[in-house]
């Protein structure tokens, strides 16, 4: 038990490929296993929806503030949506650079990353989930067309890194929009301004998808694994988002940095995120609403 603690800490990439090669991992799940995922709802009484999630230990807090505005000129019949993603320093026991630090950005790896970099990549990958999953339909947002909307902030925080933040807030965003209110409001077109009925009605925004994102990494060419943790990222020479829809669907496909897939390992890619979509959807999505 010594000589593995010793290997583990002097020559930690060989100490995991050991577990590797018997198809496992240092912390005893299979290759295509992801970690525990529990959801929270209604975690902040201060925001219109919220939600708190935890993936294995990383562990990621999602708030939505509804303001009322005036919908964009060239989208006068629609509300939008705003993502902000942040992963302070102190979350992880391994500190990002600072933007000072480093003027450059691998794609091959999320580690290798600023903070500032980091936040952008990910508030970029959300709101991109939203728009390609279409899991809102933005004309439910519009109260009064070229008057006034709904715009929704959703604000992501990561609480503990332990790796895999993208999918951890995935989950918590999605979670938050299921149980979001927000309160009945017309808009009086004489006196031109709003009408908030009392007693105060609310009403829940209606999810026409609820996408799952998936991530696979490889840290050899022909070694797959799902759901990385914070030092498997540190290994991984490439990784893959997947986002699905159902059992069927897939709506977003996103490979970063490192060598190319075969076609053979990018479908056993979408055959786990398909699989891992359902779980989450069954286990977690439904038993919280």
């Amino acid at each position: 038990m010594q000589d593995i603690d010793i290997n583990k800490a002097t020559e930690p990439y060989e100490y995991y490929l050991k577990f590797i090669k018997e198809n496992c991992r240092p912390d005893n799940r299979r290759l295509s296993d992801i970690r525990p995922c529990n959801v929270t709802t209604n975690c902040i009484n201060t925001v219109n929806g919220s939600s708190l999630v935890k993936l294995g230990s990383t562990n990621v807090i999602c708030g939505i503030n509804a303001r009322l505005c005036r919908p964009k000129e060239d989208r006068p019949n629609k509300g939008y949506i705003v993502c902000n993603v942040e992963v302070p320093a102190l979350c992880s026991s391994k500190n990002f650079k600072s933007s000072t630090q480093s003027s450059s950005f691998s794609q091959s790896s999320v580690s290798s990353s600023t903070i500032e970099q980091t936040q952008a990549m990910l508030s970029q990958l959300m709101q991109d989930i939203l728009t390609e999953s279409k899991c809102i339909n933005e004309e439910e947002l519009c109260i009064k067309v070229g008057k006034l909307s709904w715009v929704l902030f959703i604000d992501l925080i990561c609480l503990n890194n332990d790796g895999n933040v993208q999918d951890a807030c995935c989950v918590a965003m999605v979670s938050a929009l299921k149980n979001l209110r927000l309160y009945q409001i017309e808009y009086n077109e004489e006196e031109d301004k709003t009408v908030v009925k009392y007693p105060l009605e609310y009403r829940s925004l209606i999810l026409y998808n609820e996408p799952v994102l998936t991530t696979l990494f490889a840290i050899e060419e022909n070694i797959l694994l799902t759901d990385p943790n914070k030092q498997e990222e540190d290994f991984m020479k490439t990784f893959v988002h997947i986002c699905t829809l159902d059992s069927q669907k897939i709506c977003l496909i996103r490979k970063l940095g490192g060598f190319c897939l075969k076609i053979e390992q990018l479908n056993m890619c979408i055959t786990r995120a398909l699989d891992n979509g359902k779980y989450i959807r069954e286990n977690v999505y439904k038993n919280k609403y």
